[in-house]
């Protein structure tokens, strides 16, 4: 087993008084012989939890905008530029993505309306949804695009409008923001209309709202900065979420966020503060039935839902949803009947959907749409369409279609026979499964083999066919290649489903090039979905695998726990017995095996790599969270205790200690490593990335380059440089043959 774990010992956590060789204030040029890095100022600075030192002399670049920060990535930005634009495989890799890209065929339509219904007028906004070069760094946000920004009024939802407001003339429009949401309302009166518009910068999570004055030639009349998620309109006014002291939108904390009520030309009116005692919060708060809805999280993985009737301001809100701990709940949509479709894994650890009516909410009184089911997991996914509910349903990590009757409560689930097999169901976006007038349901399916295909379903024939298409990848014949799934036992037996593509003929001879996507946290699912970039590998020889590892949601709830605070070292166990595995099974060797994670991916690929520096040849940690001493500091990080803990917590401190990358990187050979970041990135601050790319310069030592590239004007989704990079040196380390 090629295997050399590297873990700090709880009793020796006292002494790790530095993370780098250098002992006092001055620059460290890099400890390699081999390679000349660009100078680091190395500083005096600490910091002490519980008693215990810990150094962080490259603090100083938490200020991610200072003038000396950016120099220090502009240089290192060219050095990496210098080594990876000269390697022989770059114009290979360049030339090949870009054709990849260019001759895609897509199924996302071009255009669609975003309407918003005042009276008797619908105003729009032509958009489309954005084609996400990256599909692992989805933030969630910002999917859709207008086209032309201009808001039109028309009388009927058929009929092409009329210009209503032209926001390129308001001079809200700057850079990289653009138009996230918009409304209209009426004052009270109704003889004033008012244009509401979101606007959020592409990189950030936080936006401004700016009211206009649509019959004083729409003069902005009130400008919100620092809001959180989207607002709710309510009669003249609307609710909207902002955090509290902020001062730098690309650091600053996030937490303590509250809820307000701005009628027009008043002053807001607090509706409900959630204090630093909320690990996180999802107060994005939506009406129903002319109630307020919003849920706050909570440090040991549970979430409330309150209600707030907001027919007088003064009242409090109340507690709508809560449950034994832990206890999660998602309110996804309100049926016709005004009573809600919730997820909840309250008395059941795999998630269940049921119905709960908003006027007797305690669970006594809740109806199974969809009961728990031991053997499988109730996925995103739930649409209602005609006589029947349809759900993904995920088993083994992979996505199937279920139908059930609504007429029959709590009905055996009929899977949906014509289902195109192991693969994932686009669940977000334009082709989540949606229902037609004729109740058809059409779904997009793919797989790590098989291009986004749309389907359709119609349940009175019980046929299943191929509807608008199938994307078309330049130079790849889905039939040439295969994906099958596998069960590898980890270091305590569980076992962890791997999904591997590859093309026909593959032979086990231990040569093979590879990579392993992972993720591993947040209860979020990693499912067996196409990633057309990774066809460049696959086309080539290589196998690309996505591994299924704890804390994440492919297993329910306790797969998410087993992977999370105290026990999240088992995530990184998980991922070095998937390498282990593809290693003692003919499948690669370590001198041809990378690893590959964005976000909390980016933290599981690199402390896995440092806790096991002889399983890989060149690991790439992409916006990955990296100090996890300090992450809760920074604009969303408060948000992430339930997968981490903090460094305030004495028991979490010490487990935090024997895993954080940042405080870990010891004097020893490492994996080539490509350190990858956004510098106006607003979910992950690229601080996390600079530190620890400056420390593995410094600290580390051997023969393999340690490089950060950072993309500038690029925000959690990075820009498609990142594919170029990553896999020119993937085939460089590897010493892989690219065909051009």
């Amino acid at each position: 087993m090629y295997v050399k774990k590297i873990l700090i010992s709880i009793l020796s956590v006292t002494s790790l008084i530095a993370c780098s060789n250098g002992s006092s204030g001055g620059s460290n040029s890099g400890t390699s012989e081999k390679f000349d890095y660009p100078a680091s100022q190395y500083t005096n600075v600490s910091n002490t939890y519980f008693g215990t030192t810990i150094a962080d002399p490259y603090q100083w670049m938490e200020s991610t905008n200072s003038p000396e920060t950016l120099a220090w990535v502009n240089q290192q930005n060219v050095f990496t530029d210098n080594y990876i634009h000269n390697l022989p495989e770059y114009n290979i890799v360049a030339g090949s993505l870009a054709a990849l890209s260019q001759g895609s065929k897509s199924l996302k339509s071009d255009v669609q309306k975003d309407f918003v219904r005042v009276g008797d007028k619908y105003y729009y906004m032509n958009v489309r949804e954005v084609d996400n070069t990256i599909p692992e760094f989805n933030n969630g946000i910002n999917n859709k695009i207008s086209t032309d920004n201009i808001i039109y009024v028309a009388d009927d939802r058929n009929q092409n409008g009329k210009v209503f407001l032209d926001l390129n003339k308001t001079g809200i429009l700057k850079g990289s923001v653009s138009v996230q949401q918009f409304d209209v309302i009426k004052n009270s009166q109704e003889s004033i209309i008012y244009t509401i518009i979101k606007t959020q910068d592409t990189n950030l999570d936080l936006g401004t709202i700016t009211v206009l004055d649509n019959l004083n030639n729409n003069a902005i009349i009130k400008t919100i900065n620092n809001i959180y998620g989207m607002f709710t309109t309510y009669e003249s006014g609307f609710f909207y979420v902002q955090p509290q002291e902020v001062t730098d939108i690309y650091t600053s904390s996030y937490n303590s966020q509250t809820i307000y009520y701005y009628q027009i030309n008043t002053r807001p009116v607090t509706i409900f503060e959630a204090g630093s005692e909320i690990g996180t919060v999802n107060l994005e708060p939506q009406l129903y039935n002319d109630m307020l809805y919003f849920s706050t999280g909570y440090a040991n993985g549970s979430n409330r839902i309150y209600s707030f009737n907001p027919s007088n301001l003064n009242n409090s809100a109340k507690i709508f949803l809560s449950g034994d701990i832990p206890a999660s709940f998602d309110i996804v949509n309100e049926s016709s009947d005004g009573t809600f479709f919730v997820k909840t894994n309250q008395g059941a650890v795999q998630k269940r959907w049921v119905i709960v009516n908003p006027n007797t909410p305690d669970s006594s009184n809740w109806v199974n749409v969809v009961p728990p089911n031991p053997e499988s997991v109730i996925a995103n996914s739930m649409t209602s369409c005609g006589n029947y509910y349809y759900v993904e349903i995920l088993v083994n990590g992979a996505s199937k279609l279920y139908r059930y009757d609504k007429t029959i409560p709590a009905s055996n689930p009929v899977e949906i026979d014509g289902f195109p097999g192991l693969g994932a169901l686009a669940s977000e976006g334009q082709y989540k499964p949606a229902c037609d007038k004729n109740n058809v349901l059409t779904y997009m399916y793919s797989n790590l083999v098989t291009p986004n295909e749309l389907y359709s379903y119609d349940p009175a024939t019980q046929e299943e066919g191929v509807g608008q298409g199938t994307a078309s990848i330049p130079d790849f014949n889905p039939a040439d290649y295969e994906m099958k799934e596998l069960f590898v036992p980890s270091t305590d037996g569980v076992q962890v489903s791997i999904f591997i593509g590859y093309k026909k003929g593959l032979q086990l001879n231990g040569n093979n090039p590879t990579l392993i996507y992972v993720y591993g946290g947040f209860d979020a699912s990693t499912l067996p979905e196409f990633n057309q970039n990774a066809t460049l590998l696959m086309k080539n020889g290589g196998i690309y695998v996505v591994a299924q590892v704890r804390g994440g949601g492919e297993y329910g709830t306790a797969w998410y726990n087993a992977g999370r605070m105290l026990n999240k070292q088992n995530t990184y166990n998980d991922v070095a017995a998937v390498a282990n595995y593809l290693i003692d099974n003919g499948y690669t060797n370590p001198a041809k095996l990378a690893l590959s994670g964005a976000s909390n991916g980016g933290l599981t690929t690199a402390a896995t790599a440092l806790q096991n520096p002889d399983l890989f040849k060149v690991v790439f940690p992409a916006v990955g969270v990296l100090d996890l001493l300090r992450y809760q500091l920074f604009t969303v990080g408060f948000g992430w205790y339930p997968d981490y803990g903090y460094s305030t917590n004495l028991e979490q401190f010490y487990n935090l200690m024997t895993f954080s990358p940042l405080q870990n990187v010891q004097h020893i050979a490492y994996p080539t490593m490509l350190v990858q970041t956004g510098t106006e990135d607003g979910r992950v601050p690229p601080l996390h990335s600079y530190k620890f790319a400056a420390t593995m310069q410094n600290t580390a030592i051997g023969d393999n380059p340690y490089l950060l590239r950072s993309y500038f004007g690029a925000g959690h989704n990075l820009l498609s440089q990142y594919y170029v990079d990553m896999w020119t040196l993937f085939f460089n380390e590897t010493k892989t043959t690219i065909q051009p």
